[in-house]
């Protein structure tokens, strides 16, 4: 389908903010993508919105992810843009109007929750799950939040900055040669 109407920019920003009013915090145009913050609470009533409303019409679920905006080691950065280090991130795109929409859904670093919104763009349920499972993040409402990668009794969130890798034992490599041998002074 063709795009009918290119919406860019003050443009974009300026329906979509028309037509989600106090849903949403923070809404500004970011290198011709708009970008707003709104609470967990708010999420699936703005991702809906976004969908339907005439002018907008985002009918395309491209990915959910998070962002873990912490220092290495999982302490809070004093510089930390939206306030909470860590948040849920939604990427909606309309075809009909070439129009890109990014949700940042700050959540709680200690207790992390979020609506899924798999009611509305069921293409989430995947990318729901892979989130929980690395970044800890619960989708309440998600149909079939299991792991999708880890085994089930993993204990952490590897895509948290706060993670400690485990360090693995140094073993010799049973290929290697003794460097006397290699050298040539081993022959006899």
């Amino acid at each position: 389908m063709p795009v009918t109407e290119r919406v860019v920019g003050q443009q974009a920003l300026d329906r979509v903010t028309a037509e989600l009013g106090s849903l949403v915090g923070d809404a500004r145009v970011n290198f011709d993508q708009i970008d707003v913050t709104c609470t967990p609470g708010n999420l699936v009533e703005v991702v809906a919105k976004l969908r339907e409303a005439a002018g907008i019409e985002a009918r395309f679920f491209t990915f959910l992810s998070a962002v873990d905006r912490t220092a290495f080691g999982g302490e809070e950065r004093p510089d930390t843009e939206r306030g909470t280090p860590l948040e849920v991130l939604v990427h909606l795109y309309s075809p009909d109007h070439a129009t890109h929409i990014n949700i940042h859904v700050p959540v709680d670093q200690a207790d992390p929750r979020c609506p899924s919104i798999t009611s509305v763009f069921g293409g989430a349920l995947w990318a729901e799950r892979e989130c929980a499972e690395m970044f800890g993040i619960d989708f309440t409402d998600h149909p079939n939040l299991t792991n999708l990668y880890l085994p089930e009794d993993f204990e952490g969130n590897p895509l948290r900055k706060a993670f400690k890798l485990p360090t693995r034992m140094v073993k010799p490599w049973p290929g290697a040669k003794d460097p006397e041998e290699a050298a040539g002074g081993g022959r006899g």
